[in-house]
């Protein structure tokens, strides 16, 4: 399961608010590689990134985005792969209506089980999401969306281009469920790149009410989601 770490939630008093993160894009350092531990969930996991953590505060970021750094060349970031924040899954909302995640394929981002909800409330929800994101998007006056957009979700390679067609961008974790992201940029002295984002769009809202009416059992999902915790053992774990 994915839990932040108490020291991360408190160093992101925003979550659980409408107070969107500013991000910093490491293009320096590594969080995790192919062949190491970055799907596994153990203290390694957070360590590597506990120093940029603290470096990227220093210049006023909330936290990092990591990279797939053996896919970025200096001149070329935006062909780099997207990995995900030290401690919380990324999601990008697209303007072609895809909600779209980095994949595990790698093996170097941890499975969340809040971006399996996601994932799965973005499918079982989609027509329900599309027509929030048609009126919602309309009135932030967003441009360049088709009037055929339709909401599906992916997991797939990210590239760090693709955050200049990104509407929405948010984080997931256990703890912290759906916090908004605001903007992802390099710091002074790096390959320049900034990115801003609508700060918790109605996107990013209405998944994360859809998940906390999942969590009370007012929305159902699928069979199996809930489970009685006074039931059987056998009926618990079935």
């Amino acid at each position: 399961m994915r839990h932040f770490p108490q020291r991360y939630q408190q160093q992101h008093p925003n979550a659980h608010t409408d107070r969107g993160l500013n991000l910093h894009l490491e293009t320096k350092r590594a969080r995790a590689a192919r062949g190491g531990m970055g799907s596994t969930k153990c203290a390694g996991n957070y360590a590597a990134a506990l120093k940029p953590l603290m470096d990227c505060k220093k210049h006023g970021f909330h936290d990092n985005i990591f990279l797939e750094l053996d896919t970025y060349e200096v001149g070329q970031l935006g062909k780099a792969v997207i990995q995900e924040m030290s401690a919380a899954n990324v999601f990008l909302v697209l303007k072609t209506g895809e909600i779209v995640t980095p994949s595990t394929d790698r093996g170097t981002i941890l499975p969340g089980v809040t971006r399996a909800s996601v994932l799965t409330i973005v499918e079982t929800f989609a027509d329900e999401l599309t027509a929030i994101l048609k009126e919602g998007w309309k009135e932030a006056d967003v441009q360049g969306v088709s009037d055929s957009v339709q909401v599906k979700a992916s997991s797939r390679a990210v590239l760090v281009s693709e955050c200049e067609n990104a509407v929405e961008c948010f984080c997931t974790g256990t703890a912290a469920e759906l916090v908004p992201i605001k903007r992802l940029a390099t710091a002074p002295g790096e390959e320049e790149a900034e990115f801003n984002f609508v700060d918790n769009g109605p996107i990013t809202k209405a998944i994360l009410t859809m998940l906390r009416e999942a969590m009370a059992g007012t929305r159902h999902v699928e069979d199996g989601w809930l489970r009685n915790p006074f039931a059987s053992k056998e009926e618990f774990c079935g």
